[in-house]
Parts: structure tokens; sequence; C-alpha cells
């Protein structure tokens, strides 16, 4: 196991993130895109936990519009640090929607497991910068990999023309696939670490 030297970790805020906590802020008036922003950090605490018990020191976290990208753990082939975040987010769902919403009286706590659960799986599709994605390279050759990556996109973007076509559109979706289309291609280009 190859540690990452001990050196300190740089943190960038993007001003991207500013602006889409600022449209949460104006246009979300359920209090789901703030509940999803803390769903987010809890997946990312999720790898950092494990990283921190592994020895790895992150040597960068970028706060951007589009989420969290930790820097330092790309190599680290460890199937722990890359399923933490789901295995947290499905930490949280399972104690709010099956311990804490029993009576069901108060909707938040459900909807919060709820999140947590949907961020924690959606982030095991082998697409893009997703976890998912870096667990099939534990186990399968780049070919195998990119052609479940080309499978599962074909899929997505059928779903998402279905949905189109028959009027139940989910913009925040449609924009989520997008980004996690596109941020690949970004991120191969220019490294944070």
């Amino acid at each position: 196991m190859k540690q990452i030297p001990l050196t300190k970790t740089k943190i960038h805020i993007d001003f991207t993130f500013f602006a889409v906590i600022a449209m949460f802020i104006v246009f979300d008036t359920t209090g789901f895109a703030i509940m999803s922003l803390f769903a987010c950090v809890i997946h990312e605490f999720g790898h950092l936990i494990v990283m921190a018990l592994k020895g790895y020191k992150p040597t960068a976290i970028v706060l951007r519009g589009g989420g969290i990208k930790i820097g330092g753990c790309e190599n680290s082939n460890s199937f722990a640090i890359i399923v933490a975040g789901s295995v947290a987010n499905l930490i949280v769902f399972i104690v709010l929607y099956f311990m804490i919403s029993v009576p069901y009286t108060n909707l938040y706590p459900i909807m919060f497991a709820v999140i947590n659960l949907s961020i924690g799986l959606f982030n095991l599709l082998p697409l893009g910068c997703l976890d998912g994605k870096r667990l099939l390279q534990l186990f399968l050759t780049v070919r195998a990999v990119k052609v479940i990556e080309i499978i599962t996109l074909i899929v997505v973007i059928v779903a998402i023309i279905f949905a189109l076509k028959h009027g139940n559109v989910n913009f925040t979706l449609i924009a989520t696939m997008f980004y996690v289309i596109t941020v690949d291609a970004f991120d191969r280009r220019r490294s944070i670490v």
C-alpha cells in the first residue's frame, strides 16, 4: 500500500459552488436541495474517514457547483475507500428511515433518508467520475469498463428521452447526468492534485 506523504491538504472553493448554494437559497422552498447538499457532504466524509483509517491524507479537496472532489485517493485502489461514501449514505438512510422515522409524523427525516439512499446508489453508477466506475476499474479491464460505461450511458439517455416523451421531466436529473457525462472529460485534462 503506497501512502501519500503527510502534506497540507489544499482546499479550493470554486465560484460555481457559491452560485449553486445561492440558487438553493433563492429557488428551493422545500429544503430538498440543501438536504441533498448535506447528503453529498456525508458521502464525501465517508470517503475521508476511511482514507484516514487507511493512512491516506487527501492532497486536495475541491468544492464546486457539481460536487466535491477529493484528490489523493485516485491511485489507492482501495475497495473500502471507494465504497465508503455510499456506505455512509446507506447508514444514514437506515438510521433515519427505519429507526427515527417509525411514527412517520415528520416528513423531513424520511425525505433526508431517501435523499441519502438516492445519492449513495447514484454514485454507484458506472459513469464518468462516479464511484461505480472506479469500482469496476478494480476488477475489470479498461475495455470492459468502457463497454459497461457506454451501455449505462445509452440506458440513461434512453430513460431521459422516455421521460421527456411522456411528460415526466426531471430537470435536476437531466442536469446531473449532463454534469456526470461532461465532468470526466474536463477532469482528464486538468488534475487538482
